[in-house]
Parts: structure tokens; sequence; C-alpha cells
């Protein structure tokens, strides 16, 4: 039906996107009714104006098919991230629907109802922000075109009065936006089956798996927000976004006492080591490597295809999968491997500092590293090794004999001779 384009508005000098319908390929009455509703798609997302909804700059017609110049986002959309990482953790979670709700509830107090809300409406952006978009079949309360009668919207996110075909209002996005939530805590789709029938007779019917028996030490408070979102009768559920964030932020987000969370619900590993000999601190420096490409959800990737490789190399290879461009992929295989021989480099100097030093020193007392030291050094560090910077001056400063040893350890785990001499240089 048409086509969006990466642009570039000259007047302004920004990128925008452009969605390009062909109204050619319709007729008659039908071309009118189209031209009608997408025109409405233009109003709906522009009364909205909200940091989680994708802006809609202008609407018009280029030779006969209508337009929309919109905002250009860097972003993955929510089904992208699903398919290639599984389930999310609750915080994670949590963070995603309460700024989906964010978004519903700038829509819904200007009387608009979304009416597709789906993980692929759902875009994550690099800084941990969520941006919504396609408004495409939002209904504006006493509109003409409203579409009640018709069923409008993705199977398996639609309410159950949405699949009978009836009149809709803000609770039917919130049942979207519980099914979006479950599929997030759980990795699976509420209401799945092999054809659309199928798929709606449960949605109107059928009550959902329990989400406790999905996700090992859900919080009761997050699984009773699931099942108030997903109630079948609209009078039960929350009767507003609003209503439903401030359930959602304010539930516990650790599991009870004497549980534990299962593979799809770990963020971070408490054991010091990470799984295929990859210790957790390589770990980190990989999602360092890979935040760039993939946004916020690096962390979330990296766990989950840690605990599924066998090797450093099978781990590059699953995590460079994620990267759309083949030269952006090469380059972060390349960052990686040069991490890990940087590291092994400073390991093995740090191994021949630490046999000097025994030779030497003999039984002598060591002298304890000051404390202000130690944290003036992991602040100069911090710049060359990010988040990992602490673990190394930690583990320097319980083993060096003086405040020069502990300075000349750490600068062995910088990679370039320049990044050391800088390094060393901040030790005044």
């Amino acid at each position: 039906m048409g086509v969006i384009y990466e642009a570039h508005d000259p007047v302004i000098d920004r990128k925008v996107a452009i969605k390009l319908i062909r109204a050619d390929l319709l007729s008659g009455e039908d071309q009118e009714a189209f031209l009608a509703r997408f025109q409405r798609e233009a109003r709906a997302a522009g009364r909205c104006v909200h940091p989680n909804i994708v802006a809609i700059y202008d609407f018009a017609m280029h030779e006969g098919n209508p337009y929309l110049a919109m905002e250009y986002v860097e972003a993955r959309h929510l089904g992208q991230v699903l398919s290639q990482s599984g389930r999310f953790s609750q915080p994670e979670a949590v963070a995603v629907i309460g700024q989906v709700l964010d978004a519903l509830a700038c829509a819904h107090d200007v009387g608009i109802v979304h009416r597709d809300v789906k993980p692929a409406n759902i875009l994550l952006l690099a800084n941990g922000r969520v941006k919504m978009t396609d408004f495409g079949i939002a209904r504006f309360d006493g509109a003409e075109l409203t579409m009640d009668g018709a069923v409008i919207g993705t199977p398996s996110y639609m309410s159950p009065e949405q699949c009978r075909g009836e009149a809709v209002d803000v609770r039917s996005d919130l049942f979207s936006t519980g099914v979006v939530l479950y599929e997030l805590l759980s990795g699976e789709r509420p209401f799945p089956g092999r054809n659309f029938a199928e798929v709606t007779w449960r949605l109107a019917n059928e009550p959902p798996p329990d989400i406790r028996d999905k996700v090992a030490g859900l919080s009761p408070a997050l699984a009773a927000v699931v099942d108030r979102a997903l109630a079948k009768n609209p009078a039960d559920r929350f009767a507003s976004a609003a209503e439903m964030a401030a359930a959602l932020r304010g539930a516990p987000q650790d599991a009870p006492q004497g549980t534990t969370q299962n593979d799809g619900t770990v963020v971070m590993r408490s054991s010091p080591a990470g799984t295929a000999g990859v210790a957790e601190e390589t770990l980190t420096t990989i999602e360092r490597r890979l935040a760039p490409h993939v946004g916020p959800m690096a962390r979330h990737l990296v766990q989950n295809a840690a605990r599924r490789a066998g090797s450093l190399d099978e781990l590059c290879d699953t995590l460079g999968r994620l990267i759309e461009r083949p030269e952006q992929r090469a380059q972060f295989r390349q960052q990686v491997l040069a991490d890990q021989t940087a590291a092994t480099m400073a390991s093995q100097r740090s191994a021949t500092l630490a046999s000097q030093r025994a030779a030497t020193a003999g039984a002598a007392q060591r002298a304890a590293i000051p404390p202000d030291e130690a944290a003036r050094a992991e602040q100069a560090l911090v710049r060359h090794m990010g988040p990992i910077a602490k673990i190394l001056v930690k583990r320097a400063a319980g083993s060096a004999a003086s405040v020069d040893e502990l300075w000349q350890t750490l600068a062995a785990h910088i990679q370039t001779e320049t990044d050391r001499q800088a390094f060393l240089r901040q030790r005044g």
C-alpha cells in the first residue's frame, strides 16, 4: 500500500520519516474513505504532543497520494527485541509499559483511542525512552469515522469487545497493553492460536494462562496488575491509563523472599564468572560495545546469549546477528576480541608485576592504600575502562604495595600506550 522513506527537511535541516500511501490502489468511495482515515492519523498523532509519542510534523498530498512527515526515530520496535532476547526482567517490563501508559494517557485525554497497541508499534530508543507510533486506526470520540462495527487491530492484542466489533473506549487499549505486559514478562502471548478465528475466540471466551505459572518469583502485586488489565469485562479493568501506570509502578518488582526468578527474568548474574568461561567483567565490556548498535537492551541481550553460548567466539556470533550492517558487525567482533586480548595482556602484566613484587618485598608488611587515593584512581580509570574500573581498582588496591604500584597495575589494563600515559598523568 505504500512505503516509508528516510528523508531530509531542508527548511529546518533535520532528518524526518515520510510515510507515503499509494491511493491509486483504491478507487471511488473506498479511496475517499481511505483518504479521510489517513488524514485522521495525522490529526490523531498531531494532537498528541508527548515525549513517548512519535511526532507528526505535516500532512499533505503528492501527486494524488497522501503522506505524513514524521519524527525520525533511531530505534528498534519491541517485537524485534522480544524475538531476539525473549522475556524481560520485571523492572525492564515495568519501565517499558509505564512509558506506554504515559503515552496512552496523553492520547486518551484528548479523546483518542489507539486501537492497535502491540509490540510493533512500541519503539525502544537507545537512551531507554519508549516512543509509540501508528495511530492509523485511532478513534475520535464523536467523529463520523469511528469505525464502530469493524474489527480493526492485530488479533493477538485486541480486546474481547474489539474482537466482537463492538464500540471500544480507553479500556480496550489497557487490555492490549496488558497483553504486551504479559508477553514481556513470560515470553509468550496469553492468547495464542493457529488462525484468526482461534485467537479471537480465546480472547473473547477463555482466561489467559496464569502469569504466576509462567514467571517464577513474580511479584504478587505485578501479577495482580496483569490480571486486572486482562479482565474480559471492561468494567473490571483499570479505569484509565494513569491508574494502571500508578498500580504498575507501585508494585514491588523483586521476587518474594524464598523464591528465585527463572532464567528469563535474570538481568545480572550473581556469580563472579559468566558462562562459557567468559568472566563477568568481560560481559560488561561486551555490553558496552553492543549498546551503540541495539540500545538499552544490550545488557539483557548479552546476558541471555551468554547463558547459551559455548565460547567467546560463539557469543560474538550470536550477538553479531543482532547488528544489521555487515561492516558494523565486523567492527563489533574486532572490538570484542581486541578487548579480550588487551585484558589477557593486562592480566599477564599484572602477574609479572606481582611476581616481581613478591621477589623483592619478601614478607615485608604492605602499606595500605588510602581510600581517597583509590577513589581518585577509579575516577581516572573509568574514562578508559568504563564500569569495570571499580572492580579493577578494588582488586589492585588489595594487593598493591604502594600508591605507585597501584597506578602502574591499573595502567596495565589500558590497551594503548597513549591512553596509559594519559591515565598516569591523572595521578598528578
